[in-house]
């Protein structure tokens, strides 16, 4: 996910300084926008893998389980390649558990709305900000308030990439010690050596 350029801010009269505080609202919402684009982005294509993988896993399961029955039914001896289609169904559920495509798309959904309801909840707040009268407020009063809105804004779209990218390095390093504890827990092959003995 990159960032948007910080833009450039004019610190002169008033008028521009308020200006400057423009340009960070604009800047502030880009970058929630992109956030928000980033990771439907990104749920579109690991929702497509999770469905594709889990229909391979439906197919070969089901042919694994069919296979034995009509062995049987024909009384040809093709019960062995059952267990193959099954193993292989087995490896989709596997390989979709350790790359966490089924988990991953839904997160990116949660993390989407999250976002973008910090988004609206910043416009409101926004809009009910310039709606407010401020005959006789200093300007600095103004740029104030409405820098605290911004910093809310960036503070919490920074917050959720945070824990967003900690859950997903967590569900990855956990997935990552099960596959290695699982590997350990293998037999250790035999030697040619000790297999002649």
């Amino acid at each position: 996910m990159r960032g948007r350029a910080f833009p450039e801010l004019t610190l002169g009269t008033p008028h521009e300084r308020l200006e400057s505080v423009r340009a960070l609202r604009v800047w502030a919402e880009q970058e929630a926008e992109d956030a928000i684009e980033w990771y439907l982005r990104d749920k579109r294509l690991k929702r497509f893998g999770s469905r594709l993988i889990r229909a391979l896993m439906i197919v070969l399961a089901t042919t694994g389980t069919v296979i034995p029955l009509a062995g049987t039914a024909t009384g040809a001896d093709i019960q062995s390649w059952g267990y193959v289609f099954l193993a292989a169904a087995a490896g989709c559920k596997g390989f979709d558990y350790f790359f966490g495509l089924s988990t991953a798309w839904m997160r990116d959904i949660t993390a989407a709305q999250a976002l973008r309801g910090e988004l609206n909840e910043f416009r409101l707040a926004w809009s009910a900000e310039l709606l407010r009268d401020v005959t006789g407020v200093p300007e600095q009063t103004l740029i104030e308030r409405r820098m605290l809105l911004i910093g809310g804004l960036a503070g919490k779209l920074r917050t959720h990439l945070e824990s967003e990218t900690a859950d997903w390095t967590a569900e990855f390093r956990a997935g990552l010690q099960q596959f290695q504890d699982q590997a350990a827990a293998l037999p250790a092959p035999r030697e040619a050596g000790a297999a002649e003995r």
